[in-house]
């Protein structure tokens, strides 16, 4: 008996210490974004290398790599009522960006109303 709870005493130590070192990963991880994450969060939307390399650059052109391509995209969604894919494309020709530095959310149909 005294090997298991041992081995439970352990096992819950583990279980905060891994607790206590992920909460700061997490946190960095929603606060916060990276060329290669937006990369990959683009490619998993449709778009060639080269789509999403350019869509990045534009990105960081406009100020806007913090609030993530997904951000961007989401608010041409809302404001021309299309299609993820068919937003990136419109921003990809320069189309629908927001004034750089200005969030991506602002000036969407929802919150107008």
């Amino acid at each position: 008996m005294d090997k298991r709870r041992k081995k439970s005493d352990l096992d819950e130590s583990l279980r905060r210490l891994g607790g206590i070192l992920a909460s700061p990963s997490l946190v960095l991880s929603y606060e916060h974004t990276t060329p290669l994450l937006e990369r990959s969060w683009l490619r998993r939307l449709g778009l060639n290398k080269e789509q999403a390399d350019a869509f990045i650059d534009l990105l960081c052109q406009h100020g806007l790599l913090d609030q993530g391509a997904r951000s961007v995209i989401e608010a041409v969604c809302l404001q021309r009522r299309v299609t993820p894919g068919e937003a990136a494309a419109l921003l990809l020709q320069g189309e629908g960006w927001p004034e750089d530095g200005q969030s991506a959310g602002k000036g969407t149909d929802s919150e107008e109303k």
